[in-house]
């Protein structure tokens, strides 16, 4: 039980610090490639990038990193127990 509760919170843990990276990365792109350009009109559209169901990707994103943190949580937490 403890283990799977140590994944679950690996799970969390890798979306947030996604999270953070994404927004941290957002920050400076905002910063060093806006201020760059002379008229302004440099950007992306996330409609543009995932398609009309933008949503669901990004929530299948955040789904698989949040599996993808569980299971490597789970993976390191149960070898810990075997030891």
């Amino acid at each position: 039980m403890l283990t799977t509760l140590e994944a679950l919170a690996a799970g969390v843990l890798a979306i947030i610090l996604s999270l953070v990276v994404f927004f941290a990365g957002l920050s400076a792109y905002s910063r060093y490639v806006f201020g760059q350009v002379s008229n302004g009109a440099v950007g992306w559209d996330v409609v543009s990038l995932f398609g009309q169901h933008w949503k669901l990707a990004i929530i299948g994103i955040l789904i698989g990193i949040f599996l993808f943190g569980g299971g490597v949580g789970f993976w390191f937490f149960s070898q810990r127990v075997h030891r």
